[in-house]
């Protein structure tokens, strides 16, 4: 197999698997904004922001003490992708928990049961939906950038030569 072909195929398995988390995280943010409720909601997606952050944070650290070479540079690219998925991820909690704040303040109601014109309202909150999925993609990029460098056992000499300091 060429490095070319491996290349694609990586591509293509990243494009599924976020098309997969994406059908499935729209489906779950969907059904709860539609029937406006929010707790579960908020109790799925706020403890991604601690993997996010933990794993960015992890990724610099690893970047800067490798030595200089490949690896550093990716784990490098990695972090800030993982922390520009962080932001945007966060941007859309913001944005989403503020919708919520105000058509909780405006006395909005909304029956699934019985849905009319009123609640186009709730495709609003598309855009804190969008922001967050953006974000978990760029996570996903960011996690597949640095798993080829992870998954394979490493020598000790290897081991010693990544964490070499070079003046």
């Amino acid at each position: 197999m060429t490095r070319a072909t491996r290349n694609h195929l990586r591509r293509l398995a990243l494009r599924l698997v976020c098309a997969a988390t994406g059908a499935v995280f729209l489906g779950i943010v969907g059904h709860h904004v539609y029937t406006m409720d929010f707790e579960p909601l908020a109790a799925l997606c706020l403890p991604f922001l601690v993997i996010f952050f933990g794993f960015t944070s992890l990724l610099y650290m690893r970047g800067r003490s490798l030595g200089r070479g490949r690896e550093s540079l990716r784990t490098l690219f990695a972090a800030e992708r993982a922390m520009q998925g962080a932001v945007f991820y966060v941007s859309g909690v913001v944005l989403g928990v503020s919708f919520y704040g105000l058509f909780r303040y405006m006395g909005f109601e909304f029956d699934a049961a019985r849905p009319d014109l009123h609640g186009l309202w709730l495709l609003l909150f598309f855009v804190p939906y969008w922001l967050m999925q953006r974000g978990f993609f760029m996570f996903l990029t960011a996690v597949w950038i640095i798993v080829p460098q992870l998954l394979h056992p490493v020598s000790s000499y290897e081991l010693w030569r990544r964490v070499a300091r070079q003046p």
